[in-house]
């Protein structure tokens, strides 16, 4: 009898555990934004035997590019390199091509068509086939500031929205249901809208006025947040 009542004693004093567990999903938040910054790439080739001759005109389009008060432009560079031709298994040096690239942005339609007017006036001064100037596809994009404005709005949003739901699924379940991780990936939307399609210019063309038409279509900025909660 005594080694019975031991026995049940210890018994008694054993823990009862709590079942806890948890819970793993994702969710996603957007917002539909309207592209504000249209943007272009510029590329000029020039093509002669002399290249100190390439670079005075690369300088005119490039003096003209980086003085504009009402554009931005990016990513700049220059390149000149020996061009060659082949015939008869042999190699003919012919002369040099320079090539100078710049990327053109505006939040005004307006600006943009003056300025890429102006560039191809500049152009038509050379009359010579020796100068190709190529305007890319004219596309609508949203501008970074706007962009990581978006993705702030979205985490804010994501994270009260998991501990609203934190607190919903602990009333519901009569337990403590805390998050314990958030993963947030972010997805911009859809492929950039074109404006106006690839211009490509030789020196036999008659000036051709810009004409870029301010319509933009709507874009999509998402985040899928991981979350991770337990419940206890």
């Amino acid at each position: 009898m005594i080694k019975k009542s031991k026995f049940l004693f210890t018994t008694l004093l054993l823990p009862i555990l709590s079942f806890s567990y948890e819970l793993e999903f994702s969710k996603s938040f957007s917002q539909v934004v309207n592209p504000d910054l249209l943007t272009t790439n510029i590329n000029i080739n020039i093509e002669k035997k002399d290249e100190n001759k390439i670079n005075m005109d690369i300088e005119k389009f490039n003096d003209f590019i980086k003085d504009n008060k009402n554009i931005i432009i990016k990513k700049g560079s220059y390149n000149l390199s020996p061009k060659y031709k082949y015939y008869d298994n042999k190699q003919e040096f012919v002369g040099y091509v320079g090539s100078l690239r710049y990327t053109a942005e505006s939040k005004d339609a307006k600006e943009l068509n003056t300025f890429l007017n102006e560039l191809i006036a500049l152009k038509d001064k050379s009359k010579s086939d020796d100068v190709k100037l190529n305007i890319s596809n004219i596309s609508w994009r949203i501008s970074d500031e706007v962009q990581n404005q978006k993705f702030d709005e979205l985490r804010l949003e994501s994270i009260k929205w998991v501990e609203s739901y934190a607190k919903e699924l602990s009333s519901s379940l009569a337990k403590n249901c805390e998050t314990k991780k958030i993963n947030i990936n972010e997805v911009n939307g859809i492929m950039p809208i074109y404006a106006r399609n690839e211009m490509a210019l030789s020196s036999t063309m008659s000036k051709v006025v810009a004409d870029v038409a301010p319509i933009s279509s709507e874009q999509t900025i998402t985040v899928n947040p991981y979350f991770l909660l337990e419940c206890k």
